[in-house]
């Protein structure tokens, strides 16, 4: 009897207790930690080009929106040129362009970075605000059961505030790396919306082939804004996710590509 009630006041105190300064509320709707040692089903991370290319001018791939559609239900990336923010939440893809806008793309359209996966949930909580993309790292890190290894996420919340970033479409020659327009990237921001984040969390040991920690997308309900999620502050987040175990890298077949000279480094990304 004393076991039992040990045992239900430290579920308690995991579930109500905060870091001091935050008044949000977590609440464990499911905990599967102990499926990351005995998966019955790797998932499968699928990534296209490699994100040191984007420091070093390679800004064109062969990959297509309906291959993309192929290697899972939800990704993140850009567009051939840097044309703008790639999204794909339920196997439907959108793109955010450099004025705002969404886009659903056609069949052709051709992609020169992306990560996917076909989404399974297998761990995740529920968040009752406010709760800052800072905050919400941090639970992240709290609650994922190793950083030796992949993971995919889809938030779905009510947000009080969200900001997000596209890319400036490049033009050939290109001739201004990544690192260069990221700090004057077009900026949007929006209150009082309900959406969707899918994203990922890549190990420091990526290196250079990939974004390090958290990289996140955003998709409101009726596709009208979207984009690099940036910041946020949320009443309410239903985090779900993904223990990824597998690793596919798939580089571009162009001739851009061949002969880029990789001299310049860049790593972005939140831990």
């Amino acid at each position: 009897m004393k076991k039992s009630l040990l045992t239900v006041t430290l579920l308690i105190i995991l579930v109500t207790c905060q870091p001091d300064g935050h008044n949000s509320k977590t609440n464990v709707f499911f905990n599967s930690k102990d499926t990351l040692l005995n998966q019955e089903k790797p998932d499968l991370f699928y990534h296209y080009s490699v994100w040191y290319a984007f420091v070093n001018l390679v800004f064109d791939g062969t990959l297509t929106a309906k291959e993309l559609k192929t290697k899972g239900d939800i990704a993140l990336g850009s567009y051939n040129g840097l044309n703008g923010e790639l999204i794909m939440t339920d196997g439907k893809l959108y793109q955010v362009t450099e004025d705002g806008a969404i886009h659903v793309p056609g069949d052709e359209e051709l992609i020169c970075y992306a990560n996917a996966t076909f989404f399974d949930s297998e761990q995740g909580f529920e968040m009752e605000g406010p709760v800052k993309y800072e905050f919400l790292r941090a639970k992240l890190n709290e609650e994922l059961p190793s950083k030796n290894q992949f993971y995919a996420f889809r938030i779905k919340g009510d947000f009080s505030h969200m900001k997000c970033g596209s890319i400036q479409k490049q033009v050939k020659p290109y001739k201004t790396g990544l690192d260069k327009l990221l700090p004057v990237r077009p900026v949007f921001e929006k209150e009082n919306i309900s959406g969707t984040m899918v994203g990922f969390f890549c190990p420091d040991f990526i290196g250079d082939i990939n974004v390090i920690g958290y990289h996140m997308h955003f998709i409101n309900d009726d596709a009208s804004f979207g984009g690099h999620v940036m910041d946020f502050e949320s009443r309410k987040l239903k985090v779900e996710i993904d223990y990824i175990t597998e690793y596919q890298f798939v580089l571009p077949r162009t001739q851009e590509y061949l002969e880029g000279e990789f001299k310049n480094t860049f790593q972005y990304g939140a831990k």
